[in-house]
């Protein structure tokens, strides 16, 4: 009785810890080979296992003091990972920015925990979790409070904009650190939403806050990866596109779908950035008719909506408009018609098997704004358009006028370091050097 109390292994919390097992294993056992003849090797593997073994406790945490003593440990520990080359003054206001967001990050956090514990009178995470959900009327106003910190704690965890310049940054930190950086913390903004969904999923302001920006989010950073040439950036940019798509799901209610986007974004994320360092060629886009583009997406999207409604009838439209994304670039790149169905096929049963399987380890939730959704799909389908009108036809003037400004990025990390750097004006770059030639010579 007592190990419940602080111990819980329920939900999706078995799933995400066989996969955050195997990450430590094949990050760790990279690191160990990327600084054999670095002399403070021993420093980075302690504080690589350090962070890991605060996501564990994260995971299976009961007790929302541990829960906020874990979620600070490992910001603090991948702050002195970020920093462990000080000389690089890049990776110096990265970490900077990232101190100074995170520190909101736990305040949000902080705050939510505090008023959950203030309205139910419980330190259990589990027995929050279940008052809130036999309560079953409309949440009072305490709750509204701390669902929108929720959500704005797992927004600024997950990276999203204007709050993502620090993470296209930290591609100066070593490369184990970007592979744990991208394949599991910035994960943990949607596992906080997971794992306490009752306290948040009946707040319409804050499903609504959570939907709009992961939205734009993910569309805005997937039309910006487009542009950039670095390989590390773009993967950089996708992971921002990536968190955007999985709190995307869950405020929509897709919490399958959003653990396996998890999951597999995570092994997909740690492979990329420990195999950057190999040759990779990129195909220059083809030129290609907009109009044909444009037409075999509306069809694929209204032929996977039509067999939603018939068989399940329930027309699940963000599902359908990615399926028909992953369609139409199947068509769009595979000449052989055999070849095309039968990848396509391939590809819709995968879907489906991975789907079901998901659903053993967490139940989908009935949207309680039906109307949300076909307006997110209407966004998708504008994103579709802009992504390629300016990936496929180049040429384009709306297309080379849009080119520059995503090249940007918007403008948008510009205006946030001018606000950090105002408010916290330290640059504590001497201090690191110093510290960094002193753990050297010792």
């Amino acid at each position: 009785m007592l190990l419940t109390e602080w111990l819980t292994f329920s939900g999706i919390r078995p799933v995400l810890l066989a996969l955050v097992v195997v990450l430590a294993f094949v990050v760790t056992n990279y690191a160990r080979t990327n600084f054999r003849l670095d002399p403070r090797r021993r420093s980075f593997i302690t504080k690589l296992i350090g962070c890991l073994t605060a996501v564990l406790i994260l995971i299976v945490s009961n007790n929302i003091i541990v829960f906020f003593a874990a979620w600070m440990a490992i910001s603090l520990q991948l702050h002195s990972l970020l920093m462990f080359y000080p000389e690089r003054d890049r990776a110096v206001l990265a970490a900077h920015k990232k101190f100074i967001l995170a520190r909101c990050s736990e305040t949000f956090l902080g705050t939510a925990l505090l008023l959950m514990y203030l309205h139910t009178g419980s330190l259990q995470l589990g027995t929050i979790l279940q008052s809130v959900t036999a309560a079953n009327a409309t949440p009072p106003l305490i709750q509204h409070v701390a669902a929108l910190c929720l959500v704005m704690a797992a927004l600024i965890k997950c990276a999203q904009l204007p709050l993502h310049g620090w993470l296209i940054q930290v591609v100066e930190a070593p490369t184990p650190v970007s592979a744990l950086l991208h394949a599991g913390i910035i994960n943990l903004g949607g596992f906080l939403l997971l794992a306490t969904t009752p306290i948040w999923s009946n707040s319409i302001v804050a499903v609504w806050l959570l939907c709009l920006v992961s939205a734009a989010s993910c569309c805005f950073a997937a039309l910006i990866m487009a542009t950039r040439i670095s390989i590390k950036v773009r993967l950089a940019w996708s992971t921002c596109a990536q968190m955007g798509l999985m709190l995307l799901e869950i405020g929509l209610g897709y919490y399958d779908l959003a653990l396996l986007h998890l999951v597999a974004h995570s092994v997909y994320k740690a492979h990329a950035f420990l195999s950057v360092s190999e040759v990779v060629i990129i195909r220059q886009p083809q030129a290609r008719s907009l109009w044909r583009v444009g037409v075999i997406f509306i069809a694929f999207q209204a032929i996977v909506v039509s067999a939603c409604w018939w068989w399940l009838n329930d027309p699940k439209w963000l599902p359908s408009a990615l399926l028909a994304m992953a369609l139409t670039t199947i068509w769009m790149n595979l000449y052989q018609p055999l070849l095309r169905v039968g990848v396509s096929v391939l590809t819709i049963a995968v879907y489906l098997a991975l789907g079901a399987l998901a659903q053993q380890a967490i139940e989908p939730q009935q949207l309680t704004q039906p109307w949300l959704e076909p307006l997110i799909a209407l966004l998708f389908n504008a994103f579709a358009f802009t992504y390629w009108l300016v990936h496929h036809t180049p040429s384009h003037s709306l297309s080379q006028r849009w080119f520059i400004t995503l090249n940007a990025g918007l403008y948008l990390d510009e205006w946030l370091t001018r606000f950090v750097l105002w408010l916290w004006p330290s640059h504590p770059i001497k201090y690191y050097q110093r510290r960094s030639q002193k753990e050297g010579l010792s």
